[in-house]
């Protein structure tokens, strides 16, 4: 008890005197958790909230489309077919232009009864049911056109109030929702509902097809029903087209096909980033962890029991970070895999599989930046610890040799570099893993068909604002946490060079001779980072997306361009407020 007292006192001592890096640390392993769980969490989302809609819409389980004349033989046909429990009778539908706030779209137009069906109720949840001269506008559709109950919309040249907004899951959300069209290619489109009798007067000469809906014994067995309904693809003479309730969760998934592993491959890349992160400031708090260290031994405390006091406050931040991760990911997933509202969405626990693989991550990252440094602590002699003797320097001739003839900024910075290699390999991660979310997107907006207008002129454009989005959000968040992570190591840079760099200036280096120096210490590996991440970043989008996309070569470069520069002015600032005094000072202070 004394042990759990003695690490809980350290841990709230510790939070209450540098809440800063606690919040560095909380703000990088959440974002990283988050996007992953996100990520993780948006198939189940969507999964839930169509199922719950089909529920509660008493959605079919198979759609048959018809252009028979005498759509009553195919529906009997179909109802004597072994496995169909429920049956709807068959519903006039055709394609045609709706007209609303001045913008046209595609939409198919369903004539339907006041009474409800056996299969395939439409649930209301604005307005009312269809009545005669009134139109009920399917949920997503009506998003995109901007109307609501009490607005008017046009079809086959009437007008016709909006007196209803309603859910089904017969069809696809829009732009999925238009089964109207004969055989052919297929445009996408929205889907409206009129009474039967106002469907017929509005379709006028306009040929249409017949939706027989239907309810299976088994929902799970649909492919086996269609081959034993239409065994060798006999359709009995007429032409009939059936899709099943896995081709509509199929259709509304592509709204997230390229979202998810963006989010995924970017909690990953965020990982990185948020590793950099526990990286620096386990350097800055190593001199008073080594003390803290050698004080705990000396008054008896264990190897084991050092090392537990010094990764128990990161493993505590951890757990708070991976349960803020979660939260968010299950508040945002549902909007996430229903962007058009199509379906009823409900918050829900996360699933155990996103659980698990956020835990997995969260862990991951607080043990590789935290774990090394404190078992080197805990491992360190006692009098080691304490004394805290100087270091000696590694000397390497071959870089001494070559970095002679270089200016005294270049070879300053060279040989700071090589002094601190881990310091360098941080910066390179960080900005290859910005390098690689930055060229994704570059490549997205590269794709020819990527039009992120939301309007009914181009009905794909929903799904690629989703992707465009996330792909932004993730990219503005990493460049954040980078930028973050660069001020940090330009600053911890600058402070453990102080003196280094003091004794440099006593030799004749000029203050901006320092601040290039230590640029260069930075730039140097974020080069390296970037070289590294923009193919990267070019392999990882192709080998999601279904074709070859490469950028124009100059958005490359100036991407490149702009986050070495963006490093070398984030490490100049620092840089620069330690070299405003002289030198002088700076000498005569003790070592921290």
């Amino acid at each position: 008890m004394g042990r759990l007292l003695l690490l809980c006192r350290l841990i709230a001592r510790d939070l209450r005197r540098r809440p800063g890096e606690a919040a560095m640390f909380l703000l990088a392993v959440t974002a990283a958790t988050a996007s992953l769980a996100l990520g993780m969490a948006a198939d189940d989302a969507l999964g839930t909230a169509y199922l719950k809609t089909r529920a509660a819409t008493a959605g079919p389980d198979i759609t048959a489309i018809t252009t028979a004349t005498d759509p009553a033989a195919v529906a009997e046909r179909l109802a004597r077919t072994p496995g169909v429990v429920a049956q709807s009778d068959p519903v006039f539908t055709f394609d045609t232009v709706v007209r609303a706030h001045g913008r046209d779209a595609r939409s198919a137009v369903e004539g339907r009864d006041a009474e409800p069906s056996a299969v395939d109720r439409p649930l209301v949840t604005s307005g009312s049911w269809v009545r005669s001269g009134g139109v009920v506008v399917e949920r997503s559709f009506a998003q995109v056109l901007g109307v609501v109950v009490g607005d008017r919309v046009t079809i086959g040249g009437r007008d016709y109030p909006v007196v209803g907004i309603a859910l089904s899951v017969a069809t696809g959300v829009y732009p999925g929702s238009d089964w109207a069209q004969e055989p052919g290619p297929s445009d996408y489109g929205g889907k409206v509902w009129l009474t039967t009798a106002d469907t017929r007067a509005a379709a006028g000469d306009t040929p249409g097809v017949h939706l027989i809906h239907l309810k299976l014994a088994d929902p799970a067995a649909t492919t086996r029903w269609i081959a034993t309904a239409f065994p060798e693809g006999d359709r009995g003479g007429d032409w009939v087209n059936v899709r099943y309730w896995q081709n509509v969760l199929d259709e509304d998934a592509k709204f997230i096909m390229f979202a998810r592993p963006a989010l995924v491959v970017g909690g990953w890349l965020l990982a990185a980033a948020a590793i950099v992160t526990l990286a620096a400031l386990t350097a800055v708090r190593a001199g008073r962890d080594n003390r803290r260290a050698g004080l705990l031994k000396a008054v008896g405390a264990t190897p084991a029991a050092v090392a537990a006091v010094l990764l128990a406050q990161h493993l505590l931040l951890t757990l708070l970070a991976t349960a803020l991760g979660l939260t968010a990911a299950s508040l945002l997933a549902p909007e996430l895999a229903d962007p058009s509202a199509g379906l009823i969405n409900s918050v829900g626990p996360p699933a155990t599989d996103t659980v698990v693989g956020t835990v997995f991550l969260a862990v991951v990252v607080a043990l590789a930046g935290t774990l090394g440094p404190a078992v080197r602590a805990a491992r360190t002699s006692t009098v080691d610890t304490l004394a805290d003797p100087a270091h000696q320097l590694v000397r390497h001739p071959r870089l001494t040799a070559v970095s002679a003839y270089l200016p005294a900024a270049l070879l300053v910075g060279v040989r700071l570099l090589a002094r601190r290699p881990g310091r360098a390999a941080l910066t390179a991660v960080g900005a290859g893993a910005t390098s690689v979310m930055v060229t994704a997107l570059l490549t997205l907006h590269a794709v020819p068909d990527v039009k992120v207008s939301y309007g009914v002129s181009n009905p794909g454009g929903l799904r690629d604002i989703v992707t465009v989005q996330t792909v932004t959000g993730v990219t503005c968040v990493l460049v954040a946490l980078s930028v973050l992570n660069t001020v940090f190591l330009g600053w911890s840079a600058a402070v453990r060079a102080r003196r280094a760099l003091a004794v440099t200036r006593t030799l004749g280096a000029t203050p901006g001779q320092v601040v290039m120096a230590l640029c260069t210490a930075q730039v140097l590996p974020g080069a390296l980072g970037v070289a590294v991440g923009t193919p990267v970043g070019l392999v990882l989008y192709n080998l999601f997306s279904r074709t070859v996309v490469v950028p124009p070569g100059s958005w490359l470069l100036g991407a490149a361009l702009a986050v070495l520069l963006t490093v070398g002015a984030l490490t100049a600032l620092p840089a620069w407020v330690h070299t405003r005094g002289p030198a002088g000072p700076t000498l005569n202070a003790e070592p921290a």
